[in-house]
């Protein structure tokens, strides 16, 4: 999808270098150019996670909007999920609606419980806790690489005083992986 944008933008820049290009129609191709470039950059910036194969959190918008709050959540901070006796990493990989908390990727869904879908949660009650580590995002952001995730997880963890006696750091498989 972006090398079709970036297309565009070379197609309408083209465009505009002729002599023959009217004012409205100028005016109407830098704008979409604008447009193409800004989600370009959309793109490149989020859409590397697949809610099947990522484990990812969702955190409501509302939380998410203050970037200037150094205690704040941000899109591609690390986070841990706790169940049971098991830590899965994460990060956040989204912000949702500002009613709802505890969403998560189907892959996290479903490593937590088998029968989990788009419409059945894994757990109803509240026996699922998120640990962010806020600012703790990948600069510049990428593609997902679990082993990396498993390792900036337990060095954040380990930080704030470790994981507790029998809680183990669950280390994912990918499962896009070329075999």
């Amino acid at each position: 999808m972006v090398a079709g944008w970036e297309s565009r933008i070379g197609k309408a820049n083209k465009e505009l270098e002729g002599s023959s290009v009217g004012e409205d129609r100028a005016t109407w191709l830098r704008s979409r150019i604008k447009m193409l470039e800004t989600g370009i950059a959309d793109m490149k910036f989020a859409s590397f996670l697949i809610a099947e194969y990522d484990p990812f959190i969702v955190i409501p918008t509302n939380i998410v909007k203050d970037r200037r709050d150094p205690y704040a959540p941000n899109i591609g901070d690390f986070a841990i999920v706790l169940y049971g006796r098991t830590a899965y990493p994460a990060i956040v990989g989204d912000a949702g609606p500002t009613y709802k908390v505890g969403e998560a990727s189907l892959r996290l869904a479903r490593e937590i419980n088998a029968k989990s879908t788009p419409y059945s949660r894994p757990v109803s009650d509240l026996t699922v806790t998120y640990l962010v580590f806020p600012r703790s995002a990948d600069d510049p952001r990428r593609a997902p690489d679990y082993r990396h995730w498993h390792k900036r997880c337990e060095e954040l963890v380990d930080k704030i005083g470790g994981l507790g006696e029998g809680v183990e750091l669950h280390q994912w498989k990918n499962l896009l992986a070329a075999e």
